[in-house]
């Protein structure tokens, strides 16, 4: 569809953005329902993350996804946030609404989720390494859910926090645990930067000794596709969940909030493999 001047705009806004798959991912969406809309990916240094928000005024963007590390800084340019970003203090998602109000919520917690449910993981108990924006929204959508959320993080101070969250979403859900009691769970996220590539791609988040058949573990990150952690998580039996699934069932809700219906995230995962096989050519 070629994009004309009623064509509806939205982007994503972070810094590194480079390498996004967040275009091919809702452009494939769009296509395929025959939307008119178009995504694209806007590079943003953190000190003009709220003078990107007063843009999407400005110009009209219909929408916005928010990554790092612009989740909290754009809280208080938004005129709502709704009451999941608000308890996690992380916005992923600005929705324009009927009366041209900039509306923040979050979509890393339900999106997590919905990958988590597609792969037949137990939710009963859930250990989340890290205490950042996605964690916090993470432990508070579980903790919404009825699941006991075990949180594990280097960082005391973050650490209390994200176990705040979980307990404001749910009182008694949420506690700290040492990070190697994390094998514990029957389901375990990573959701730190551990084993990303150009961060720290031999790290893992935690000792996988104690992981077997019946663990399932998700990692957060997607760059690369396989993380150390993943590899080493399916040699010892467990079912594994790699963090494009979480990415693109994140995309499906944002796409939920600004057009009303929810995209096949099969579809979406297809057009972010094609992406990543070019940038490997």
């Amino acid at each position: 569809m070629t994009p004309t001047s009623r064509t509806k705009i939205a982007a994503v806004i972070g810094s590194p953005v480079r390498h996004s798959l967040s275009p091919a991912i809702h452009n494939a969406a769009f296509a395929a329902h025959g939307d008119d809309w178009v995504y694209g990916a806007f590079e943003v240094e953190p000190e003009h993350a709220v003078a990107a928000i007063d843009a999407m005024r400005i110009l009209g963007i219909a929408g916005l996804s928010i990554t790092m590390p612009h989740k909290e800084m754009v809280i208080p340019a938004l005129d709502v946030v709704d009451g999941s970003a608000t308890l996690a203090r992380a916005v992923n998602t600005v929705v324009r609404d009927a009366d041209g109000r900039l509306v923040g919520h979050n979509t890393d917690g339900s999106g997590c989720v919905d990958a988590l449910r597609r792969a037949g993981a137990d939710l009963s108990c859930v250990a989340v390494v890290g205490a950042g924006a996605t964690a916090r929204a993470v432990i508070a959508a579980l903790a919404a859910l009825g699941s006991r959320v075990c949180v594990a993080n280097r960082t005391t101070a973050r650490l209390d926090e994200a176990v705040k969250v979980g307990n404001g979403s749910r009182s008694g859900s949420t506690k700290a645990v040492p990070i190697d009691a994390v094998g514990e769970c029957p389901t375990i996220i990573n959701t730190t930067p551990q084993g990303m590539a150009g961060v720290s791609p031999d790290a893992v988040p935690f000792e996988t000794k104690t992981l077997g058949p019946r663990h399932v573990v998700l990692d957060a990150v997607y760059h690369p596709l396989e993380t150390r952690l993943l590899r080493e998580a399916r040699a010892r039996g467990s079912k594994t969940i790699d963090g494009l699934d979480m990415l693109c069932a994140q995309a499906a809700r944002q796409q939920e909030l600004w057009l009303g219906r929810r995209p096949d995230v099969s579809l979406m995962r297809d057009a972010a493999l094609k992406e990543l096989a070019k940038s490997q050519r």
